[in-house]
Formats: C-alpha cells, structure tokens, sequence
C-alpha cells in the first residue's frame, strides 16, 4: 500500500515537473518571440532612416554608416564627413560601392567598441567584413558601384545624366538597405 501511495506521488510530481517546464518553455519562447520582433522592428526603423538620409543630401555610404552606427548607440559628429569621400564607388570612381564602404567602416567602428586589442580589433573586423562580402555578394553578384548601377561613374556625362533621369533614386536605395540589413545582421551576433 505505501508502494502505491509512493508511486502515486511520484506521478504527481512528475506531472507538475513537466507542467513547470512546459510553462517556462513557453515563457522562454514568448521573451524569444518578443526580442525577435522588437529586433525586426529596429531593423526595419534603421532602414528607413538610411532612406531617409539618403533621400535627402547624403549619399549611400554615409547613409549606410550612420544609420548602422545610430542603431549601435555609437553616432558621432563627423560620421557624413568621413563618409562623403566613399559614395559612387569612392569619388565618383565606379570603384566599391559607397553603401558597402559605409558598412564595412560601420562594422571597424562597432568591433572597436568590443576589442581593446588592436590585432584582436582588426581580426574581428576582418572577419566581418568577410562575412558582410559574402552575403551582399550572394545577394547583389558585386560589390562594384559601376557594375551594381549600369553607369561608368567616372564618366561625367553618364553620371550626370544618371542623376537627371533618376537612376540614382532607383536603383541605389535597395544596395543602401541590402548594406544595413546585412551589416546590422553580422552586428548583432
């Protein structure tokens, strides 16, 4: 009879064992979903942002760079001053594109923040630029402004009537958002 009485309680218990952890699995999954979708939203905030910047007077890298840097808590003043020099392919070059550029010098910035060691800071952000290439490549099959636009940059004429037709605001906004959308991604691990 106390054999019974035993295995009776030990069922109980187990059955309220297993009702705990179902409950907190399902809170655990619940604080999951909710961090998801907080982190989706700040995602999706920061990309308009860098289209907001880059509708205005900025161009791709500093809209890149600043956004991602803004998400991070890591703005500073002279961010669109630094930046300036890398949109259309570094000086109208046709060369990297300038919301690349803006990513991988976002992503030097944050992993300064996460290394004192100057070797370890490099090799970090070494690895997240590769990581960040990789991915916009896959997405994009360059890197290269000239071959991302279909314009020679270099070409005065050709950029100017770029700029006059409105390639610029067609083509360019989806390279700035596939930058921030990679460079947050690779940010957050």
């Amino acid at each position: 009879m106390l054999s019974g009485y035993c295995f009776m309680m030990s069922q109980s218990l187990l059955t309220i064992s297993i009702d705990i952890a179902i409950e907190a699995s399902i809170s655990f999954l619940g604080i999951l979903i909710c961090r998801f979708t907080l982190l989706l939203l700040m995602t999706e905030d920061t990309i308009k942002q860098a289209m907001k910047y880059f509708s205005s007077d900025y161009n791709c890298a500093q809209s890149v760079m600043k956004s991602v840097l803004e998400y991070h808590n890591l703005d500073f003043g002279e961010i669109f001053h630094l930046a300036a020099g890398f949109g259309g392919g570094v000086g109208l070059q046709g060369h990297i594109c300038g919301a690349v550029s803006g990513a991988v010098a976002a992503l030097g910035v944050i992993n300064g923040k996460k290394y004192d060691d100057a070797r370890q800071h490099k090799e970090a952000t070494y690895e997240s630029v590769m990581k960040f290439m990789k991915l916009f490549k896959e997405k994009n099959e360059t890197i290269i402004c000239d071959g991302l636009t279909g314009i020679v940059m270099a070409n005065k004429e050709a950029h100017d009537r770029a700029i006059e037709d409105g390639t610029f605001e067609k083509v360019c906004p989806g390279y700035v958002e596939d930058a921030v959308r990679i460079a947050l991604e690779i940010s957050k691990v």
